[in-house]
This record gives structure tokens, C-alpha cells and sequence, in this order.
């Protein structure tokens, strides 16, 4: 039974959401059968961990339908009314958080029912939420258009049967049509910045209706006062015409103006829409950018924009060490390791700390250090144990193991060999490039100056690989010795 959709699913939440739930299967507005509500009785403790050991589906029928026999029809049917109160449950939790959407749907029942006197109290206080909400992204628009739309049906059903009546005072099509313009535009232009990422990544055959039209349209406004076309807008020149950092400079002032007028998860994506911009142009030798990596980091970090359920993901705690060591701030990435290690989760947490904490010692050229950390550590992560034994590889030779570094890299062409099924053809072919070349850089003598330029000249015109560069740099020292 643990195994049971509906038990997974409330799995996910909390005791305070339990609570909630429970609330809800007893109101008889959802729930008018009490079946239902002795089957969740009987789940909740074991949810709440008050209770442990399997689940019978006849423990549930023996309290459900004490004295009967179990039925399996009748059990899956109850079954399956409590999974549709579960996704009840869930959608009013979200129309709940929306005071906007709910005001709206006030407005617009009191302007079906033709409720009058509950005219100007619900204007009101629609209009005094809409002046409180705090997002300012392309949603808050479409719900002023609602709330104008309902506003107008409502204010001329009013004017109608109103003794004072006063000519198109109510007459707010100009506030429907620029609310309904705004959330149209910057939906539109949200979603043309993403097909134009994923076209970088894939081949895709999609177009967008009349996006030529709503650039020129924008090109000629004033679109710096709505936050959700600025921000999405100039997100799209990053993205399109991203030879010009002009773009992202920009963008860069508009994140700080209007960030917090956007809801956590949009502010997030608008983020990381400039990170992938940052990082494209850090990739491509503008250094530069990873300083515009690492002030992005450092505030998304204090913006609370990078810790999901008190938990960072082992992928980004690497990215920014990464790029706080390639600045050499090596003080602000020992102390982020320090600060955000135990926000890992515990079965990465031993193994991404000594990996990130080697990679920072790499940097600082302590290379006893690297090998101390990454000597004895396993890795889960599969991008965490190719990082690894690259940096051994890097560390041996800057310490002149030779003998361990031999062992290393072949040990190393094995593993990719057995990994086919999890490193990506292109990866791996990528990784045994550097390999192949490594190997030659300690089969070449520095006495041999036309055979180590010309590897040098096959390096350069070989694909990119791991460090390539640090590659190229260790050819180079040994042509001018």
C-alpha cells in the first residue's frame, strides 16, 4: 500500500500541509463521504511517522467498512476519490496564494449575479490588493486586465440602474487593452528568449507568430517601464545579438532595478539566463566574465535564490568554487565552503566538499594538499569523479609523479572505456583526447623543438577537451626551455 500512487503523493507533504489535507477531506463543501475521510484517519499516522510497518488494504476496509467484506472494487473506488481530493486539494492550495486571481473571480460572479450592493466594497478592496502585490511580472498584468475587464462590466451594469449617471466615467478599455498588451509581449518575448537557447543546443524547426511585429513594436515604446518586456527583452538581445555586451551590461542594471518585482522561480530563470550568457562568453576567452559569473553568484546567494529546501545541489556548490578560484578569490571560496557545505545533501556532502576544497588548493598550487583530498574519496557523481581524475592528472604532473601520473592515465582510458553507458560519446571522446596528449607531453623531450610544435599545432587544431589550454601552456613551456 506504501507503494500506492496516493500514498506517494502525500508522501510530499508536510505535517502542516497533512493538517491542511485533513481539514479539507472533513469539510463537507469537498468531501461529503465519510469513507473517505476514516481512509486518510488511517493513513495520516504512518504519514506523520507516528507509525511504522506495512500497510494492508484490508486494515483500511476493516475501518472503513468494519464488518463487511472486503470488496476490491469498492476499495479502488475509494481509493481513487481520495487521489481526487488530494488534486483538489493541490489546486486550491495554489488558488488560495493568489488574492489577485481571487478578488478577480469576486468581481466577476458579483457581475453575473448582477450583486450590486457589493459593488463598491469588493472595487475596493480588489483595487487595494492590486496596489499591495508586491510581483510585477507579466502575470500581475494579466490579472489587472481581469480585474478592468470585470471592473468595466461591472461599473457599466452599475451606471445602468444609477439615477447619477455620467458619460463613459467607466469607460476603461484603454487600462484593459495596455494591461492585456504588457502580459501578451512579455510572455511572448519570455518564450521566444527560450526557443532561442534551446535552437543553440538543437536543431529546431519552430517559429513564433508575429515576434518580428512585437520587437519593432518594442523597439519603439518606452518598454523600460513595464519590468516583465524590459527584462525579457533585453534577455532576448543577449541571446540574439550576443556578439554585443552592451546587452548584457544592461540587462545586468535592469536585474538590479526590478528583480524583486518578480516571483523566486521567474527571478531564478531571468538569472540564469544571464549566467548561460556569462558563461558562453567566459568559454570563448573572455576572461573577464567570470568575474561577472562570480557577482552573479554571490547574489543570487544573498537573495536566497540558490538553496531549494534548505539543500544546494552539488553541480552549482562546484560551479562556484570553480569560478571563485579561476578569479583567485580564494579567501571568498574557502569561506562558501564552509558557510554552504552542510546545505549538501549528506550523501555528496564528504565527497563534493574534499573534491571543491582539492580544486581550491589546486589554484593556491598546493599540490600535496589536492592529493591529499581527492586520494581516498569515492565519488557518486559521475561530472565529480571526471573533475577529479583530470585535476590528478594536472597535480601529478606539476609535481613531476611521473610514474603515478603513467598509472593514472591509463587507469583513467579504463574507466571511460566501462562507462559508456553513463559519460556521452562526445565526452568521453573528449577526455581520452586529453589523455593522448598528456601522454605525449611526457614522451616529448624539450630538446625536440620541431616535434613539439608540431603536436603543438595538432593540439591547436584537435576539438576542444579538457584543459586543452593548460595542455597547450605545458607545450609551450617546454619549447622555451
Amino acid at each position: 500500500m506504501k507503494r500506492s500512487k496516493i500514498y506517494t503523493a502525500l508522501e510530499y507533504l508536510s505535517v502542516y500541509e497533512l493538517n491542511s489535507f485533513y481539514k479539507f477531506v472533513n469539510s463537507p463543501y469537498f468531501n461529503q463521504n465519510e469513507r473517505i475521510l476514516k481512509y486518510f484517519n488511517y493513513l495520516l499516522p504512518f504519514l506523520k511517522g507516528k507509525k511504522r510497518g506495512d500497510i494492508s488494504k484490508y486494515d483500511i476496509w476493516d475501518k472503513i467498512e468494519p464488518g463487511t467484506r472486503y470488496d476490491d472494487d469498492k476499495f479502488r473506488k475509494y481509493t481513487s476519490d481520495l487521489l481526487r481530493l488530494f488534486e483538489r486539494f493541490l489546486a486550491q492550495q495554489i488558488y488560495e496564494q493568489n488574492n489577485l486571481n481571487i478578488a478577480n473571480n469576486l468581481l466577476e460572479n458579483i457581475s453575473k449575479k448582477k450583486i450590486l450592493k457589493l459593488y463598491n466594497s469588493v472595487l475596493s478592496t480588489a483595487e487595494r490588493l492590486s496596489k499591495r502585490h508586491i510581483d510585477r511580472n507579466s502575470d500581475y498584468y494579466y490579472y489587472q486586465y481581469g480585474f478592468e475587464k470585470n471592473k468595466f462590466n461591472l461599473t457599466s451594469e452599475f451606471e445602468k440602474k444609477s439615477k447619477k449617471k455620467k458619460k463613459f466615467n467607466w469607460l476603461n478599455i484603454a487600462e484593459m487593452g495596455e494591461n492585456l498588451d504588457v502580459f501578451y509581449i512579455a510572455e511572448k518575448l519570455k518564450l521566444y528568449s527560450t526557443l532561442l537557447s534551446w535552437k543553440r543546443v538543437y536543431k529546431l524547426d519552430i517559429e513564433l507568430n508575429f515576434i518580428e511585429e512585437i520587437i519593432g513594436f518594442v523597439d519603439r515604446i518606452e518598454y523600460e517601464n513595464y519590468p516583465p518586456i524590459a527584462i525579457w527583452y533585453q534577455i532576448y538581445l543577449t541571446t540574439f545579438d550576443n556578439e554585443n555586451i552592451d546587452h548584457y551590461y544592461k540587462l545586468k542594471i535592469l536585474i538590479d532595478r526590478y528583480i524583486s518585482s518578480f516571483p523566486k522561480e521567474e527571478a531564478q530563470d531571468i538569472y540564469e539566463s544571464a549566467l548561460n550568457y556569462c558563461i558562453r562568453k567566459a568559454n570563448t576567452g573572455h576572461f573577464e566574465f567570470y568575474h561577472e559569473l562570480l557577482t552573479l553568484y554571490q547574489d543570487l546567494l544573498q537573495n536566497d535564490m540558490l538553496i531549494e529546501d534548505n539543500h544546494i545541489s552539488p553541480t552549482r556548490f562546484r560551479n562556484i568554487v570553480f569560478v571563485a578560484t579561476k578569479v583567485e578569490d580564494f579567501e571568498w571560496a574557502e569561506q562558501f565552503i564552509d558557510k554552504f557545505k552542510n546545505k549538501l545533501d549528506e550523501i555528496y556532502r564528504e565527497s563534493a566538499v574534499a573534491y571543491n576544497l582539492a580544486r581550491l588548493y589546486f589554484f593556491k598550487e598546493d599540490f600535496y594538499k589536492v592529493i591529499e583530498y581527492l586520494r581516498d574519496v569515492e565519488f557518486d557523481d559521475v561530472v565529480y569523479e571526471l573533475g577529479s581524475k583530470n585535476m590528478l592528472i594536472k597535480t601529478y604532473y606539476e609535481l613531476e609523479e611521473i610514474t603515478p601520473l603513467f598509472s593514472l592515465l591509463d587507469s583513467f582510458n579504463v574507466f571511460l572505456n566501462r562507462q559508456k553507458r553513463t559519460i556521452p560519446d562526445n565526452r568521453r571522446k573528449n577526455y581520452k583526447l586529453l589523455i593522448k596528449y598528456v601522454k605525449k607531453l611526457l614522451n616529448s623531450s624539450y630538446m625536440d623543438k620541431i616535434g613539439l610544435k608540431k603536436i603543438k599545432n595538432e593540439i591547436e587544431q584537435a576539438g576542444n577537451f579538457p584543459d586543452k589550454r593548460w595542455v597547450l601552456e605545458k607545450f609551450e613551456e617546454m619549447v622555451k626551455r
